[in-house]
């Protein structure tokens, strides 16, 4: 994953494709990778989560596969490996201590993706892409011995549909992050001139401290509750995002992007417990599903838009669009979460 958000875009364009026709596939690629989540999330509280969990790992793995064999159409099933939240869900059946264990699990992710981050440095973008496939063969072995007690509840209903919808402040975010996000690496390289292996160290840097943060958020919230902490970390996160296109040169555009990307993201694993806690058990894996769903399909649209601006060569304006969307975001999840401190 941390190398994939540095290569992507590079490797598409050294595929021939247009900043606006990258875009469009890292739209698309959203867009159905959301879809098939979607519909995986389903079945996983239908029938048991684990099949299906194994299922979404294979067509990433194919996925990969294809693209390191340069076919750039591939990339759209690429992103299918988190199924809605099916892994979530077997990790909340599994854990006594939720937050940590969802702070433990973020933090392990993202220094594993620190090595990613590094990985330009040493391989060229296909080697990279055929260790990708390698990594989905490695955690698809993992997934196997693992034992499931939830054998699906067999209904479709989903009771805690209020709650969910609360969560629709993930699709303003979603529309926001997909502007630019998934852009970034295309943004230094247009903005600074840098390439991939210059790049390749602050987006490791970024990584690394995220992932010693992302348990911190873990205990900043057991302090100040978990509405609280997402809320503060947020607009704090949101003030550098105004600042980021405004930087003069890589170096302090590299500092902001590093601090932002911390703080807008350590606090994952508390949001992913606020959301499981309001949940019950039957509908975990659809509910999360739902949420992904409303997050992705405006992150869908954003590429497209943010590579619109980007092949205009406006590379301000989607910062201050994203910024206000999350400022607007984070105002509506305050006021409709005050009240869940307590769980």
């Amino acid at each position: 994953m941390g190398s994939n958000s540095i290569i992507i875009s590079l490797y598409l364009l050294s595929l021939g494709l247009s900043a606006l026709e990258i875009g469009e596939l890292l739209s698309l690629g959203v867009l159905v990778g959301s879809f098939v989540s979607l519909i995986l999330s389903f079945l996983g509280d239908l029938y048991g989560r684990k099949k299906f969990a194994i299922i979404s790992r294979l067509i990433s793995t194919v996925s990969f596969f294809f693209l390191f064999l340069g076919i750039p159409i591939a990339y759209i099933f690429s992103l299918t490996w988190g199924a809605g939240g099916l892994l979530f869900s077997l990790l909340a059946e599994k854990s006594s201590n939720l937050d940590k264990a969802l702070g433990v699990r973020q933090s392990l992710t993202i220094l594993f993706s620190v090595v990613g981050s590094l990985l330009p440095i040493f391989l060229e973008y296909r080697g990279i892409l055929f260790l990708d496939v390698l990594i989905n063969l490695v955690a698809l072995s993992l997934l196997l011995p693992i034992t499931e007690k939830f054998k699906g509840s067999k209904k479709l209903k989903i009771g805690s549909i209020k709650v969910v919808s609360k969560f629709s402040t993930e699709a303003i975010i979603g529309l926001g992050a997909g502007l630019v996000i998934p852009l970034m690496s295309l943004w230094f390289y247009l903005k600074f001139g840098v390439t991939g292996p210059e790049m390749s160290p602050v987006f490791a840097l970024s990584e690394l401290t995220l992932a010693f943060s992302s348990y911190g958020s873990v205990l900043l919230a057991e302090r100040l509750g978990r509405v609280k902490t997402i809320v503060y970390t947020h607009s704090l996160a949101i003030v550098l995002l105004f600042l980021l296109p405004l930087s003069p040169d890589f170096l302090i555009a590299s500092l902001i992007f590093v601090v932002r990307n911390v703080l807008m993201n350590m606090t994952s694993p508390v949001f992913e417990s606020l959301l499981l806690r309001l949940i019950p058990e039957e509908e975990r894996g659809r509910a999360n599903g739902i949420v992904n769903f409303m997050e992705s399909i405006p992150r869908a649209i954003g590429p497209s838009i943010g590579g619109y601006f980007f092949n205009e060569g406006n590379l301000f304006l989607p910062f201050f669009i994203t910024g206000f969307l999350y400022s607007f975001a984070t105002i509506l999840f305050f006021i409709w979460f005050k009240r869940e401190e307590h769980l």
